[in-house]
């Protein structure tokens, strides 16, 4: 079974809080490898999904579980097997980065249709590069097309 990395987060969120007892924030934004927005985000979702009641402790900057909603023993080994599976399947953790050389790309964000962000992600698999490297070749072979194209419909017109 493959988790999503938020998917992850929120199992092993509901597998440190599991117990009933106190933890720590920096323990759980260590554990998680997160930010304190993104243990705030995880925290509502484990919240709204699961219904479990968790409380702050100001005084210990610490979480609890108070109410397990559906968060039972046997959900909770569920998740833990979940991640146990997820961790099997990619024993190498691979990370993609898109490096940025300032004189020749800048970041961008666009909305696609699904179908044509499937033939990126298809692409980008094929060709073993980051969806970037896919968007940057795609657009390199048909941009000038699309402009020559444009002018001359303009011409004709």
């Amino acid at each position: 079974m493959h988790l999503s990395t938020r998917q992850a987060r929120i199992y092993k969120l509901a597998i440190l809080l599991g117990s009933g007892k106190p933890v720590a924030a920096e323990t759980i934004i260590t554990a998680l490898n997160c930010s304190e927005p993104t243990l705030t985000r995880a925290l509502k979702e484990l919240r709204e999904s699961y219904a479990a009641e968790i409380k702050y402790s100001k005084a210990g900057h610490s979480y609890q579980l108070t109410g397990i909603g559906q968060l039972d023993k046997k959900a909770l080994r569920r998740m833990n097997e979940a991640l146990a599976e997820n961790a099997e399947a990619k024993p190498a953790e691979t990370v993609s980065r898109v490096f940025l050389d300032k004189d020749k790309k800048k970041a961008i964000s666009l909305s696609l249709r699904m179908s044509l962000l499937r033939k990126i992600n298809r692409l980008s698999r094929l060709c073993e590069i980051t969806r970037s490297e896919a968007v940057d070749m795609a657009a390199a072979r048909g941009i000038d097309q699309l402009i020559e194209e444009a002018l001359a419909k303009k011409k004709g017109n």
